[in-house]
């Protein structure tokens, strides 16, 4: 089914975004560790290096999901929509665990709150963009 509409430039500017804010996540993620090690204590980073195999199988699941999201919008194709999906509910559930078991609110506001709330809020806008987008027919 060839595409009917043509996006207007919003689009290209949120898609081209999207990329961007994905390279970030996975550039600065690389630096959470580092962070974390110099600003906790000892037995903190240590429960800290013990996160679960799972939890990090589900982090890397959401990253590398958005981040195919994000290209599969650029590139207008409707799996932008599912990829978005999965890791909104991905996100979702890892930030709550982080939040709640993890217990991170005594290390860092910034990594406690505001960090997953950004994450989430972008991670739902990318979902719901992609769910408007196919409705306009700018991606198929």
């Amino acid at each position: 089914m060839a595409l009917n509409n043509k996006p207007p430039t919003s689009f290209w500017i949120i898609a081209t975004f999207a990329i961007f804010w994905n390279i970030m996540e996975i550039y600065f993620s690389s630096f959470e560790i580092n962070y974390l090690e110099s600003n906790i204590s000892p037995e903190e980073f240590n429960r800290f290096q013990s996160l679960p195999v799972w939890y990090i199988i589900a982090f890397l699941i959401a990253l590398f999901s958005e981040m195919l999201g994000s290209f599969m919008l650029f590139m207008r194709k409707k799996i932008a929509k599912l990829f978005f999906a999965i890791a909104l509910i991905v996100l979702v559930f890892i930030e709550f665990y982080w939040l709640i078991f993890f217990d991170i609110k005594n290390v860092s506001i910034l990594f406690s709150i505001v960090i997953p709330i950004i994450v989430i809020a972008i991670a739902t806008f990318l979902y719901f963009y992609s769910k408007y987008s196919i409705k306009k027919g700018w991606i198929d």
